[in-house]
């Protein structure tokens, strides 16, 4: 009989398991997207960012092919653009859902006036204010819907309930005996070994280490004596679940910071 268990074919035998490494390809697969750039991209730019002159230009991967033509225009009217190149990326401009930490963008951002994203949806934006958490000034994030073919803002206030939960979260993490630590199994998310230096941090805490490929927020409720959970995997769940779970959740990285 013959599984497949975190990357690698393990084959049980009579007398024991042995198991061979996986080769994996990985195929790119462009999307084809129907859609457009609004036409007023740079004065609607330019009344959002109140004339100021720089912003931080990102797009999910499937909409690169439109970066080019974004940064171009924004520059001929006058706006200075920078991007980088998130280190889990593959190319310079790309943004993940996951990049939303400072040190993951890579920028200075008291050096910019605001952000431009093009794509979707609200998740890979969002990131974008997750990663100036703690600024003083959150800069302001135009969303360039290209399939829509329209322009819409993102502020503070887009997270402002997610702030006020993480700080009462803190709260309660440090008056909590009992708390609850979550593992993943999936790659490039696993945080084991920091996860473990949690006793060394705080001794008179009681840790309990859960392992597992998925948290459900729906199976806390079987675990009442957790007083407080800490999140080691994808750092989204420590942002965009904490306003539905009952329990105060916390990322493994604001905890070191």
């Amino acid at each position: 009989m013959i599984y497949v268990f975190n990357g690698v074919i393990v084959t049980i035998k009579r007398g024991g398991i042995c198991g061979r490494k996986m080769k994996i390809k990985f195929l790119k697969a462009p999307a084809s997207l129907e859609g457009n750039i609004p036409k007023d991209l740079e004065q609607q730019a330019q009344n959002h960012f109140d004339n100021k002159k720089k912003i931080a230009l990102y797009c999910a991967v499937q909409f690169m092919p439109y970066f080019k033509e974004v940064k171009s225009r924004l520059e001929n009217s006058g706006i200075e653009v920078i991007t980088s190149q998130p280190f889990r990326t593959s190319q310079e401009g790309q943004l993940l859902g996951c990049d939303s930490y400072n040190d993951s963008l890579g920028i200075d951002l008291d050096s910019i006036d605001g952000f431009v994203y093009i794509g979707d949806g609200d998740f890979h934006p969002h990131a974008l204010l997750f990663a100036q958490e703690g600024s003083s000034d959150l800069k302001p994030i135009l969303i360039i819907g290209v399939k829509e073919g329209r322009l819409r803002v993102l502020t503070q206030d887009n997270i402002e309930k997610y702030l006020k939960k993480r700080k009462a979260n803190f709260t309660k993490f440090y008056v909590s005996s009992n708390i609850g630590v979550f593992i993943t199994t999936k790659w490039g998310q696993e945080y084991r070994n920091s996860a473990l230096k949690l006793k060394e941090l705080y001794p008179e805490k009681n840790f309990y280490y859960f392992i597992g490929d998925n948290f459900s927020d729906s199976e806390l409720e079987n675990f009442p004596h957790i007083e407080c959970w800490i999140n080691t995997a994808c750092p989204r769940i420590g942002q965009d679940d904490i306003t539905r779970i009952s329990k105060p959740l916390l990322n493994i990285k604001d905890i070191w910071k």
